[in-house]
């Protein structure tokens, strides 16, 4: 399973595309970007995950990102964890 990166802090109201595109400005390449929302009102509760395109320094990935301000929020990123899978 390749690497990801967790956001927290994001916009309520921020779409994918977005969030790649702030991603991408910081010169980091994305291949995938998932941003939790509620089912119902289809808001996001601030979180999202995304994975790098190369195998590039994860350490490095995560000080490019993070503490950078995303319009009025400051974007926290860290490696998401691996959970293990419930059956």
């Amino acid at each position: 399973m390749p690497l990801q990166l967790f956001f927290t802090n994001v916009p309520h109201d921020c779409s994918d595309l977005e969030l790649k595109e702030w991603i991408e400005s910081c010169g980091i390449e994305i291949t995938s970007i998932c941003i939790i929302r509620d089912l119902v009102s289809g808001v996001s509760p601030a979180f999202a995950y995304a994975t790098p395109r190369d195998a590039v320094e994860m350490s490095n990935v995560i000080s490019a990102l993070n503490g950078k301000r995303m319009r009025d929020r400051i974007i926290f990123v860290s490696q998401a964890s691996s959970r293990p899978v419930v059956a």
